[in-house]
């Protein structure tokens, strides 16, 4: 995704909105061209889990692959590089096994793309040598494990097919094993523990509140330039992202991005969270609302102020019919206080 992808939308403030009024809009979608049209049209939620985790964890798995193989090349320690290449040959297997189950059990090819992100973080780490790359390869790889054990365990239990249900618990099992390892031998050879910091050295975090305003007619940490989401609620999963996830930020460096697959909340939890009357959400699409995520903050504004916000899909199915009418779009509410 670039820059071009994202589209930002304004509102004049209404000083007439009632405390219950709620303003909706949809907003278009916006798709990578890289992600194949579907061709099936089964529409059970299990159908849509699959072929959604499958097509994402190709791609996370691929990613892997290629960082391992640098690190085969370039780690200094034996054990390492057998680890690297432990997952290379472990997850180019998975790889092969998921691409055969789009194919035999919805009818799919797929082949992702690389995206700018990560190819800008393989010329990083290839640019690093000895224990400069061992260090950055180990940090990475872990939060890179991290990711997909948070996408593992719920396929657990939420997979379609049983056989994709026991690859979770396989991922899940030996990524939390190799997390396990890396971990140690960051702290033993190169005194850094599970949360990067310096073992002995005193050393501690700041965050950065330059971007944190308190002002009337700004939102507190409205770009996520803390680095964090303080000043915001969240219901479902909400991540802080940069542009190595796929998306470019508008401005800045972070982004929020809000997952409509994994750890979800129902509709009506939205619906409870953002303070909507029961049944408000299925004046949207087309009214069957399975699963979603939202993020919720307030701020002080004046009759007349404009309130603009970027946004921008990452989603596959804009032209998919595997999942029927009931596609993937986001919407933005405001609630006047008293």
């Amino acid at each position: 995704m670039s820059n071009s992808d994202t589209t930002r939308q304004s509102l004049s403030l209404n000083p007439t909105w009632s405390n219950s009024q709620s303003i909706f809009n949809e907003l278009n979608f916006n798709t990578r061209s890289s992600l194949p049209s579907f061709t099936l049209t089964p529409n059970q939620p299990s159908a849509r889990f699959d072929v959604r985790f499958l097509q994402e964890t190709i791609g996370h798995h691929m990613m892997a692959v290629d960082m391992a193989r640098l690190s085969v090349e370039k780690a200094i320690n034996p054990d390492l590089r057998d680890l690297s290449q432990n997952i290379i040959t472990t997850q180019n297997q998975e790889i092969k096994t998921m691409q055969s189950w789009l194919k035999d059990w919805y009818g799919l090819s797929y082949e992702p793309e690389m995206a700018s992100g990560d190819r800008r973080m393989l010329d990083r780490m290839a640019n690093l040598n000895g224990a400069d790359f061992e260090i950055d390869f180990m940090q990475e790889m872990t939060n890179h494990h991290k990711t997909m054990l948070s996408d593992a365990v719920p396929c657990v239990s939420r997979a379609g097919h049983s056989e994709l249900s026991d690859l979770c618990q396989n991922i899940a099992k030996s990524q939390s094993s190799e997390i396990d390892q890396m971990q140690t031998w960051l702290s033993e050879r190169y005194g850094i523990t599970s949360d990067n910091s310096m073992m002995g050295m005193g050393i501690s975090g700041t965050t950065d509140y330059r971007n944190s305003y308190s002002n009337d007619g700004q939102i507190s940490n409205g770009g996520f330039e803390n680095g964090d989401l303080t000043g915001w609620s969240t219901t479902g999963k909400a991540m802080l992202e940069t542009s190595d996830f796929g998306s470019e930020p508008s401005e800045g460096k972070y982004y929020a991005a809000l997952s409509t697959q994994f750890d979800t909340v129902p509709g009506y939890d939205i619906e409870s969270f953002l303070n909507l009357p029961y049944g408000s959400l299925k004046s949207l699409g087309n009214g069957k609302i399975d699963e979603g995520s939202a993020m919720k903050t307030s701020f002080t504004a004046k009759a007349g102020d404009v309130l603009s916000f970027d946004w921008n899909f990452m989603t596959d199915e804009k032209d998919s019919t595997l999942v029927g009418s009931n596609k993937d779009f986001g919407f933005i509410t405001l609630n006047s206080l008293p």
